[in-house]
């Protein structure tokens, strides 16, 4: 199986490259390599020999789904179109310092009810990304949220989908910043 990933270098994108890649898929990736941190990026993958990176919008052979990383969303194409409304996720190389992260502009404390209530490891996403990758079957748009969340009365239901995690938010919330500190430099804050 052959996957194409553009914006490759997007910190989501770079998760769902790597990710695809550990389980044994070929990846062409396409991206504009304009920050320090996506220069990073390119540099875990691209001695994979599963993985070709390709000028944008380039597209060299038949794919079995194509993704488009945005900062709040993910487009899925395979035999049609799905668009994958993200969840407040968060994970390693995303914009951050030690106390919280940037989430469509706005700052989420790593402390704070909401990010308790909404967030989701990009982890415990990937491994929902890729079980909807082999259904056939899925809506047109899907809002992903986390299980904490399912309660909350401003939600539409009919296109929702529950991640429940695996631990506790706090453990993924400890390696994220054990990863921060580490490589403190590569990261950017917005």
């Amino acid at each position: 199986m052959v996957f194409y990933v553009e914006n490759c270098f997007h910190w989501v994108g770079f998760h769902i490259v790597n990710h695809l890649l550990e389980e044994g898929y070929s990846v062409d990736g396409t991206d504009d390599i304009n920050t320090d941190t996506k220069e990073v990026l390119s540099m875990f993958v691209g001695r994979n020999e599963l993985f070709r990176q390709l000028e944008p919008g380039q597209r060299e052979r038949e794919y079995e789904a194509a993704i488009c990383i945005s900062d709040d969303a993910l487009m899925l194409e395979m035999d049609r179109s799905v668009t994958i409304n993200l969840p407040l996720v968060f994970g390693e190389w995303m914009p951050m310092n030690h106390n919280g992260f940037f989430s469509r502009e706005e700052f989420i404390r790593f402390d704070s009810h909401q990010f308790k209530r909404e967030a989701i490891y990009i982890g415990e996403f990937l491994n929902s990304l890729r079980q909807w990758i082999q259904t056939s079957e899925l809506p047109s748009i899907m809002d992903v949220r986390s299980y904490n969340d399912a309660r909350n009365k401003n939600i539409d239901y009919e296109n929702s989908v529950y991640i429940r995690t695996a631990h506790p938010l706090d453990k993924y919330v400890e390696a994220v910043k054990m990863h921060y500190e580490k490589y403190k430099k590569f990261y950017r804050m917005s």
